[in-house]
């Protein structure tokens, strides 16, 4: 009885091998969808309530309740006329991974309107 088949010794280390897959699972999820999530465009239209030099913010109404939206400016944002308080804006934007929402285009409009200056401007860009 000294003499250990080796077809037990198998037997044991296959066991111990599927025991030990089944109690440490691979973490197989990638980062993919984060990075994807900062890359997606969004957009919002409001009121200016507050302008700095890094960013502004838009008060934004979706139907009776409104909220108060931060966005991040930079040397690629694209800001059609003047960004000043109380004009009205719509902003096309991307969220980071840190959660801020980047603006990558903004329109202004006094008064509700694009003045015509502003307006050929947009047209000829767009062509």
């Amino acid at each position: 009885m000294k003499s250990i088949s080796f077809v037990r010794i198998g037997m044991f280390a296959a066991s111990l091998a599927t025991l030990s897959a089944g109690a440490f699972p691979a973490n197989i999820h990638s980062a993919a969808p984060q990075q994807n999530m900062a890359k997606v465009n969004q957009s919002a239209s409001g009121k200016v309530s507050a302008v700095a030099n890094d960013g502004f913010s838009l008060d934004v109404k979706s139907g009776d309740a409104s909220s108060t939206m931060q966005f991040v400016t930079d040397s690629k944002t694209k800001v059609t006329g003047s960004l000043t308080v109380g004009a009205t804006a719509s902003v096309e934007y991307r969220t980071d991974s840190d959660g801020r929402n980047i603006a990558t285009s903004v329109v202004v409009k006094a008064n509700g309107y694009l003045d015509r200056v502003q307006a050929m401007s947009v047209l000829v860009v767009q062509i």
